[in-house]
């Protein structure tokens, strides 16, 4: 591992918490959804001696734990370029001072914890200078001195102008969250004209004939799942029509699953499943069933009456009936929940959860549904009580 170079040294040491102007113009200016972990990573990561030897290393460690897309390495390829020459007189006088004396220099060992009134430097623009502060000792990333630091918007600095950003997405789980967790949902099957090396099949191959004339080729592997969607619309579920649609739109467009269907009711099945959202195109719910599969697996969107806060025996009824002619049909199903698991209690949804697989809209709500998806065994701790899936 190379030494670390000067000029990353004194960003080290104008910076209380390391990389903090970027990580926050990402959050707040860029609208990356970054959390308090990613920033974590990174710092725990320069802690193991990475990133710490040239310009070039830290800006691809960034870009590998924080960019989901090409666009998004070149936004941080770019902040890191406008950091770089924030005070060229500084770093200039760094450079020369440096070449005699490395005492100065960051390493992983010598990062320390601030102390308790350690003030947390605030997000400003990039395009600017950055104002003098004096260096503090050393750091590392405490968990603790983090979250204040990602959670503060201004310090003691004076505000420039206020800054507004239209968020969009549902806020327990973003849309990039929402594409990762399709992508586990997978059944990997190859199939195709043989394109990749087999491997061992290649090496039996030459230890039977001596000589290698030919490798042994095999297909690529593709995902063969089959995602059926049953949104429930209207009524109590009228708040989460933004949240449905994103689920459709991360599914069909970044799942990379083989198909997606969506279906829409309301309040539970009766009779008929609609392919629109405004309860058209009606199809019989038998003939959804044998259309879709034993293969596919099958995902619940409703809040099954927890947003309003009764409880109707009709409908835990009605919901079992068809829950039970879904178990005949499919092998994996299970409900996702846009209302908190808490508000489930002394509910329909609270009845319903005992005998379906259900879990809060969250990320790992959702994770934890795609895994009974995928045939994982599980155990939640729902309503006070374990439940088994």
């Amino acid at each position: 591992m190379g030494r670390p170079s000067a000029v990353f040294a004194k960003i080290m040491e104008l910076e209380e918490l390391p990389l903090l102007e970027i990580f926050n113009t990402l959050r707040q200016r860029h609208g990356l959804p970054l959390g308090v972990e990613e920033y974590l990573v990174v710092l725990r990561s320069v802690q193991a001696g990475f990133g710490i030897s040239n310009r070039q290393e830290l800006e691809q460690l960034c870009c590998m734990l924080w960019a989901k897309s090409e666009e998004e390495n070149r936004l941080i390829r770019r902040l890191f370029e406008q950091m770089w020459r924030y005070s060229p007189a500084e770093s200039g006088k760094e450079e020369k001072s440096t070449k005699n004396d490395t005492s100065n220099l960051l390493t992983p060992e010598n990062l320390q914890a601030p102390s308790d009134d350690t003030s947390i430097p605030e997000e400003s623009s990039l395009d600017e200078p950055l104002p003098d502060l004096e260096a503090p000792p050393s750091i590392t990333p405490e968990p603790v001195q983090a979250v204040q630091a990602v959670r503060s918007s201004r310090g003691n600095r004076e505000m420039k102008r206020p800054r507004y950003m239209l968020l969009t997405e549902y806020f327990p789980v973003t849309k990039r969250q929402m594409k990762q967790c399709w992508r586990y949902l997978r059944r990997p099957v190859r199939q195709g004209v043989p394109t990749e090396l087999d491997v061992e099949a290649t090496v039996a191959k030459i230890g039977r004939e001596g000589i290698l004339l030919q490798p042994v080729m095999m297909p690529p592997r593709t995902n063969r799942t089959d995602l059926v969607l049953l949104i429930d619309q209207e009524g109590s579920m009228v708040p989460f029509h933004d949240l449905s649609r994103q689920l459709v739109e991360t599914a069909q467009r970044g799942g990379r699953l083989r198909t997606t269907n969506v279906f829409y009711f309301h309040d539970y099945p009766d009779e008929y499943l609609y392919r629109h959202p405004a309860m058209l195109d009606a199809k019989h719910i038998s003939e959804v069933l044998e259309e879709i599969g034993e293969r596919a697996a099958v995902l619940i969107v409703s809040d099954a009456g927890a947003a309003r806060g009764n409880f109707d025996q009709e409908r835990v009824d009605n919901t079992k009936v068809w829950i039970e002619q879904l178990q005949q049909s499919v092998r994996y199903f299970a409900w996702l929940n846009p209302m908190p698991s808490e508000c489930w209690r002394q509910t329909t949804a609270g009845e319903i959860a005992r005998f379906v697989p259900m879990f809060e809209m969250s990320s790992q709500g959702m994770n934890a549904a795609i895994s009974v998806l995928r045939g994982r065994y599980i155990v939640v701790k729902e309503l006070d009580e374990s439940l088994c899936y």
